[in-house]
């Protein structure tokens, strides 16, 4: 897959890697890692975005609670879904996403291999301006 074009660029800084706690106004992320396994868990509150990234893996999501709107950027247009509490999502490689949380949500994410992220621009515009 080839992420070389103008609305593709990597986050600044390296990947987040280990274990680890992440908190602010929008809720938080808990990273865990076991034996090359990661898995993140979040609670996001209502209003806010996460994601506008795309991945060379699957992604999976399942929703333990909450509601959440996922945009899918599919052929050139955006696609919305919205999945609810004992949702399981599986992202496409190469799939950019934005996850806008209707109510407040807790959910979990993985990959099907190591994690590599690149930015989709034009959900990441939507995200930052969210804020």
């Amino acid at each position: 897959m080839d992420f070389s074009g103008p609305d593709f660029y990597k986050p600044e800084g390296a990947p987040p890697s280990g274990e680890g706690f992440f908190e602010d106004h929008r809720g938080f992320i808990q990273r865990i890692d076991r034996n090359g396994h990661k898995v993140n868990l979040l609670t996001t509150k209502a209003g806010f975005m996460r994601s506008g990234d795309v991945h060379k893996n699957v992604q999976f999501d399942f929703i333990f609670s909450g509601k959440v709107e996922v945009w899918f950027k599919i052929d050139g247009k955006d696609e919305k879904t919205i999945y609810e509490k004992n949702s399981f999502i599986e992202i496409p490689p190469g799939t950019p996403h934005l996850f806008n949380f209707l109510e407040e949500t807790f959910m979990a994410e993985w990959w099907d291999g190591d994690f590599e992220a690149w930015y989709y621009r034009p959900y990441r515009e939507i995200i930052e301006n969210n804020k």
